[in-house]
This record gives C-alpha cells, structure tokens and sequence, in this order.
C-alpha cells in the first residue's frame, strides 16, 4: 500500500471529501488529489497535521509499517507535534504578519489582566461591604 493509498483510505474513513480535507490542510483540492495518486507528498507540517488528526503514527503513514491505532505511546508524542506544528506557524509568519500577530496577544493579555483587576475589585468590595454589615 502508497502513501497515497493510506491517505485515501483514512480520508475515506473520516467521510472526507478531498475538498474538505484541504480546507483543513489549508491548501487546494487539487494537492489533496496528487498526494491520493503518489505524484507529490504534503510538507513535514501538512504530514504532522494528518497524523494527529487521523491518529495514526507518520511511520504508519509514510511507510505503512504499522497499523492504525491509538496507543498509549502516540499521544504520549501528540503534543510534542502539537508545539513542532506551533512553532512551525510561528516561523512561517512573515514580519507584517508576526507584528499583527503580537499585537492580537498584547491586546488578549490586557483584557485578560483587566478581568482579573475587576473581579478582585468587586471580590474586596463584597468582602468589604460584608463586614461593613457584621461590624455596623
């Protein structure tokens, strides 16, 4: 069994249509096809992506030398690849998109940090207002 005929049968056992699996590899209908028909392979991060979400081990994949299966040992590595296909998003970023990028995480740290002020807030004030009760 090809890589392309592995590929074919995990995206068949998900009820994946070529077309939806590219959306979520983010790349053409048409990639999905040539990789179904071993005329070209995906990149180490499409490769990792396909992995995690079919569960299966990128030896079973590439090579076909096991079986599909969700050991213990596979999601033991889940998020290993997790944080390789993070920093790979990361470095694929160009500069424009880095700086937008920052940006969107400063702004969710403030937020973030502006609940947390408000709610010890309205924690001392109740505090406060109870024993302001008790004590009066």
């Amino acid at each position: 069994m090809t890589f392309g005929e592995r590929l074919y049968q995990l995206r068949k056992n998900a009820n994946l249509t070529q077309e939806q699996l590219a959306e979520l590899l983010e790349v053409s209908r048409q990639s999905v096809s040539k990789w179904e028909q071993d005329k070209a392979y995906p990149e180490m991060t499409r490769l990792l992506f396909l992995s995690d979400y079919f569960q299966v081990s990128l030896d079973y994949l590439m090579r076909g030398t096991e079986e599909p299966e969700k050991s213990e040992r596979h999601r033991q590595f889940k998020s290993e690849n997790a944080l390789l296909i993070w920093q790979t998003f990361l470095s694929n970023l160009n500069p424009k998109q880095k700086q937008l990028f920052t940006l969107i995480l400063l702004l969710i740290i403030f937020v973030l940090i502006a609940v947390l002020m408000i709610s010890c807030y309205q924690l001392g004030f109740g505090i406060g207002k109870f024993f302001y009760y008790i004590l009066h």
